[in-house]
C-alpha cells in the first residue's frame, strides 16, 4: 500500500481504538493488520467503527460476520474505507447488509516543517485537556454537534476523564475556550514522527469565527513542537480550501458507510 495511504490508515486506526481499547467493557476492539472494529457499546455510530483496508478474499465473509453482529445488536455504526482500496465484493456485502453510504471525506497530508505561522482569533485561549472536568467538557461539545445532543458521547468522555495520567496519553485532547466557556475542541493522536488531527468541533453558536482553523492550527504546532514531522487528517470536501493552506495535499477519499437507517440511534 501507497506509504501516505499507510500513514493515514495508521493514525485513523490508532486514535479510534485507544480509548475504547483502555475504558473497558462494555467496549470492545477487533484489532488485525487489514482492520479494526470498535464495538463500545451504545447505541452510537461516532463509536461503533469498522476501519479497513484491503481485504482480500475473506472479506465480503468478514463484512457478514462484523456488519450481522452490529445489526443483530442493533446497534447504528460506521465502516470506513477508500476509493483506492476499493474492494466491490466487501462492498456488496455491506448493502446487504444495509450499509449506505453516508459520507465522503478526503485524507490529506502535511510536511509540518513548513506550516505557515497563523495568529488565533481575539479572545480565543486553547489549552491541552489534563483535568477529569476537562474532559467532560471536551465530551459535552463534542455530542453538541448531534440534534438532539448526544448523551452517549458525554458518558463515554466520562469514562475517559477516569483514567488519568491524560497529558502522559499520546491521545491528546485540546479545548477552546471564550470568556472561560469551551467552544470548540481538537484531538491529536501521536505516532512516531506522525501527527493526526481529529475532532475539530466548534459549537454551533460560535462558528464562523474562525475558532475551527485556529484550534487545527494550534494542534499540529504543538505536535511539531514534540518532534512531529508529519500531519493527517480527514476533511469534509467543504474544508478542503482551509487545510490546503496549511500545507495540506489530498491523498486519498474516504467512504463512509453506515446502517442507522436500519439502527438509528437511540
Amino acid at each position: 500500500m501507497d506509504a501516505q495511504l499507510e500513514f493515514l490508515f495508521e493514525g485513523l486506526i490508532g486514535k479510534n481504538t485507544y480509548y475504547p481499547g483502555l475504558v473497558g467493557p462494555p467496549s470492545r476492539v477487533e484489532r488485525t493488520g487489514h482492520y479494526a472494529v470498535i464495538d463500545s457499546g451504545y447505541e452510537t455510530d461516532t463509536f461503533n467503527l469498522v476501519i479497513s483496508k484491503r481485504l482480500g478474499a475473506e472479506g465480503p465473509a468478514l463484512a457478514d460476520r462484523i456488519c450481522g453482529a452490529f445489526n443483530a445488536a442493533r446497534r447504528p455504526a460506521a465502516w470506513w474505507t477508500c476509493d483506492e482500496l476499493r474492494e466491490d465484493a466487501v462492498l456488496e456485502s455491506l448493502r446487504r447488509h444495509d450499509f449506505l453510504e453516508d459520507e465522503v471525506d478526503v485524507g490529506m497530508v502535511a510536511d509540518l516543517r513548513e506550516l505557515p505561522e497563523m495568529r488565533p482569533p481575539a479572545g480565543l485561549e486553547i489549552k491541552v485537556v489534563e483535568r477529569p472536568e476537562e474532559v467532560e467538557a471536551f465530551g459535552r461539545v463534542i455530542a453538541s454537534l448531534f440534534e438532539p445532543p448526544d448523551a452517549h458521547v458525554v458518558h463515554f468522555y466520562e469514562r475517559v476523564a477516569r483514567l488519568g495520567q491524560l497529558a502522559e496519553r499520546p491521545l491528546k485532547l485540546f479545548l477552546g475556550l471564550v470568556d472561560g466557556q469551551p467552544v470548540g475542541t481538537s484531538s491529536l493522536y501521536l505516532s512516531g514522527d506522525g501527527a493526526h488531527i481529529f475532532d475539530i468541533s466548534t459549537r454551533a453558536e460560535h462558528r464562523n469565527r474562525g475558532y475551527g482553523s485556529a484550534l487545527t492550527h494550534y494542534t499540529l504546532a504543538f505536535a511539531r513542537g514534540l518532534g512531529a514531522k508529519r500531519g493527517a487528517l480527514q476533511a469534509s470536501p467543504d474544508g478542503l480550501g482551509i487545510y490546503r493552506r496549511m500545507g495540506f495535499r489530498e491523498v486519498c477519499t474516504f467512504r463512509i458507510y453506515s446502517n442507522k437507517l436500519r439502527n438509528p440511534p437511540r
